[in-house]
């Protein structure tokens, strides 16, 4: 029997400067049109100037054929980082041009259309890539948002854009899902629309994902344990050099010690720190992979409890208590690791050899710190999306 899929136009907005998230969000929409699309007869199509524009010739400026392609669509997307972009004549950008389209229309009806706008933190490769002037203007757009009621998020790698894009989509897809007057439904005969994605990726069950859930949070905190059991170490061992130059100093009775013995003391020291920093280094991307595997898997299974069942509210709980376990433990090791972190790029820079082994272990704990807060971030996104 033909089925009732109801499309939803998604428009994405930058500067060229995201070029490579612009390709990547393609990815991530086709995966969601293999989950959340075909589990809610929904199929997402996405929109960019690349694809659904094309050469010609206007007598205003450019982006006036790009407004024109591109009219109407159901959700907007907007990335910004360091460029602002190239003025239209009456805007400073043609994103911000595109921003202020689709702003429009939420403010004539909002239930038209809904928004999504992010901004990227992380630091380019090279200082030439900054324009001091193009990033002023980002920042003023990014100040003049509060005044217009617009909440935006913040990303620092296109991975946890991604995982953002995954939670928000289909919550703004359901917002407009829920209003009556849908943009665009089309009658298909099969499924076939929606499986453009990865044609590896199955149907899994509850079964399945808890199995995955189980398993990939269980190598998580495992990987987690580890870096603590490190850093507790290292601490003892700071520890004891911190009492062996105090018996030094009580031993000469507060006479200047020998060169050679801080020497060697320092060395010392320094091994410690990079045995702490090839310890838990591969550890990193262990807990984070699979963190993010299980958080994935863990939004699915809520998804079909949600759609499939109507008495599944202990198991939805159930689910919650546990993500807020796992969300506390993390929380508690973010707050250890910055504690260690700021007591470890204090240390004095008392020779070459300890200098490099503290910048090491800086480095090292400060991607870490930066997991674990893209980890709280996502857990919690996750917990509201269900809770609303």
């Amino acid at each position: 029997m033909p089925e009732l899929i109801n499309k939803y136009k998604i428009f994405l907005a930058s500067p060229s400067d995201l070029s490579e998230e612009r390709e990547y969000i393609n990815q991530v929409i086709d995966e969601l049109n293999l989950t959340f699309g075909s589990q809610n007869n929904i199929v997402l199509e996405l929109q960019k100037w690349e694809t659904n524009s094309a050469p010609a010739v206007s007598t205003k400026n450019v982006q006036d054929i790009i407004n024109n392609d591109i009219p109407t669509y159901d959700l907007f997307i907007g990335l910004l980082w360091m460029r602002f972009g190239t003025p239209t004549g009456e805007y400073g950008s043609g994103t911000e041009e595109e921003f202020n389209i689709a702003h429009q229309r939420f403010l004539n009806n909002n239930n038209s259309v809904q928004i999504l706008l992010y901004f990227k933190n992380s630091t380019p490769l090279s200082l030439s890539d900054i324009n001091p002037e193009q990033l002023i203007k980002v920042r003023e757009f990014k100040s003049s948002l509060g005044e217009k009621n617009v909440l935006y998020w913040e990303f620092n790698l296109k991975d946890e854009l991604e995982r953002f894009l995954r939670i928000h989509i289909p919550k703004r897809i359901q917002n407009l899902n829920s209003i009556t007057n849908l943009s665009e439904s089309t009658t298909v005969l099969n499924n076939d629309i929606i499986m453009t994605g990865n044609a590896q990726d199955e149907d899994f069950g509850i079964i399945d994902y808890q199995e995955f859930i189980e398993e990939s949070f269980s190598i998580s905190t495992h990987a987690l344990v580890r870096i603590s059991e490190a850093t507790n170490w290292i601490g003892n061992e700071m520890n004891k050099k911190t009492s062996e130059i105090e018996n030094l100093v009580a031993k000469n009775r507060n006479q200047a010690i020998s060169l050679k013995t801080q020497r060697n003391l320092y060395e010392r020291t320094a091994n410690v720190m990079n045995d702490f920093a090839t310890r838990i280094e591969p550890e990193i991307p262990i807990y984070i992979d699979n963190f993010e595997k299980g958080i994935d898997s863990f939004s699915k299974l809520i998804m079909i409890y949600i759609k499939d069942f109507e008495n599944k509210e202990k198991e939805i709980d159930e689910a919650i208590n546990s993500l807020d376990t796992l969300l506390l433990q993390i929380e508690l090791a973010l707050d250890n690791m910055r504690g260690f972190l700021n007591s470890i790029d204090s240390l004095p820079k008392m020779s070459k050899e300890l200098n490099n082994a503290r910048k090491n272990v800086v480095v090292i704990l400060s991607e870490f710190l930066k997991k674990l807060e893209i980890s709280i971030t996502i857990g919690k996104e996750v917990h509201k999306n269900i809770s609303d």
